[in-house]
């Protein structure tokens, strides 16, 4: 027997399942707890403005200024007022830091890694260049105009930056892509710290975004692919910079040598 189809209006009556997104303001909290544990945020940063990190995360004041404030009374942050929130808590980084940065980056291994990241980040931008919804693109865009007004402040830049990097990782739809590409951007993070603050470092990555965000416009996969590419070598280059910035002179390293004998 033939089974009647239910009327349309029985339709209607069906109530829309609910947003499961957890809140803006527990969204923006996430996000700030994760520049923490990556390295990009350390106690006794200051974060940018509220209207300014609004603009940056793309959310508005009143979500930013709850999750600041929830932060703030978990002890996260110190929060004056009229100011500038500070990153307060001195072991947080170390409690979040996930088992994968035991693998720390150094000067044997750096090749290696440029190597990786060039090949995952080209993957990313050829990738997100077939499947990035036009709102990403806008998304993008936006970062790129806060961005060039940030050269002085690499703080706002490298919070700016994980925003841009983890659009692009959401717009290839990818789980494991995202584990991968999100623990190749943190490593390192203690030298690309030092690096931001280097004269020009800021505006070449500004630039490069702006060439990344062209090509995914373009939905060129090829294009956006060499441009991601092209950002991992001028991330290299003033990574290694940093790292020779970073290194102890022959007086230091004889010290530590030296330390080191003498507590076997």
């Amino acid at each position: 027997m033939r089974r009647r189809s239910p009327p349309p209006e029985a339709f209607a009556a069906v109530e829309p399942e609910p947003d499961r997104r957890p809140p803006l303001a527990e969204q923006v909290a996430r996000r700030i707890l994760d520049l923490i544990r990556s390295g990009n945020l350390r106690p006794g940063d200051r974060l940018p403005l509220d209207r300014d990190l609004a603009a940056m995360l793309g959310v508005g004041h009143p979500a930013v200024r709850e999750a600041l404030q929830a932060l703030a009374i978990l002890g996260v942050l110190d929060r004056a007022r009229g100011g500038r929130s500070v990153v307060a808590a001195p072991d947080l980084a170390a409690f979040l830091t996930p088992l994968r940065h035991l693998v720390p980056l150094n000067p044997g291994n750096v090749e290696t890694y440029f190597r990786a990241r060039l090949f995952v980040e080209g993957g990313i931008g050829r990738m997100a260049a077939t499947l990035i919804a036009p709102a990403a693109i806008d998304r993008l865009r936006r970062l790129v105009e806060v961005q060039a007004n940030l050269a002085a402040d690499p703080i706002g830049f490298r919070v700016s930056d994980l925003e841009f990097h983890q659009t692009l990782l959401d717009a290839c739809q990818n789980p494991f892509l995202d584990q991968i590409g999100t623990s190749l951007y943190e490593m390192g993070m203690e030298y690309r710290r030092v690096a931001s603050g280097a004269p020009g470092v800021i505006a070449q990555s500004v630039a490069d975004h702006a060439e990344i965000v062209a090509a995914l416009a373009a939905r060129d996969p090829e294009r956006a692919g060499r441009a991601m590419e092209r950002h991992v070598e001028n991330v290299d280059r003033s990574t290694r910079a940093a790292m020779q910035a970073l290194a102890p002179g022959p007086t230091e390293a004889a010290r530590q040598g030296s330390n080191g004998r003498n507590g076997r």
